[in-house]
């Protein structure tokens, strides 16, 4: 059986920057396929900016994938199932205060449909592409930020 396909799943932060820098230097090995960075469409500039520089450091390629316009999608008023009104189905992490002046934040999923889903669909094409059957996913994620780490998904090709 070959080596399984190394990826690193790219959000142009500090934490993915570093390690695909790393990987470009060979100070981490063994040297990724490819990178995948998830464009919601609604970046700042300045990570544009930046991941413009990054990829022409990088030996291997970015690739950019989308799901479309976070913005599009938060702004877009959705007619019921059943015809009986309308709704925004916003997933943006949307922080509310409560009448007793509670603090909260109203449900996401951007994260899961305009990160994730594209980011594992890039990975099954890959896979696929190759006729390789595994794959590791590289995410930087430094030890101030241990909490958001998560158990691990599985792609199959």
């Amino acid at each position: 059986m070959s080596e399984p396909i190394h990826i690193i799943s790219l959000g142009a932060g500090v934490q993915s920057s570093t390690m695909a820098l790393m990987a470009a230097a060979g100070e981490i090995t063994p040297m990724p396929k490819c990178a995948i960075f998830a464009d919601t469409q609604a970046e700042p500039k300045s990570v544009y900016t930046w991941l413009d520089w990054l990829e022409k450091q990088l030996p291997f390629p970015v690739h950019r994938v989308t799901q479309g316009s976070l913005e599009a999608d938060t702004l877009k008023i959705r007619k019921r199932k059943d015809g009986t009104g309308y709704y925004s189905h916003s997933g943006v992490p949307a922080f509310t205060k409560s009448f007793d002046g509670n603090l909260g934040m109203m449900p996401r999923q951007c994260t899961g449909d305009f990160k994730l889903a594209p980011i594992m669909r890039e990975i099954r094409r890959i896979l696929k592409e190759s006729g390789q059957k595994q794959g590791v996913q590289w995410i930087g994620i430094s030890v101030d930020e241990i909490y958001r780490m998560k158990p691990a998904v599985c792609a199959t090709a």
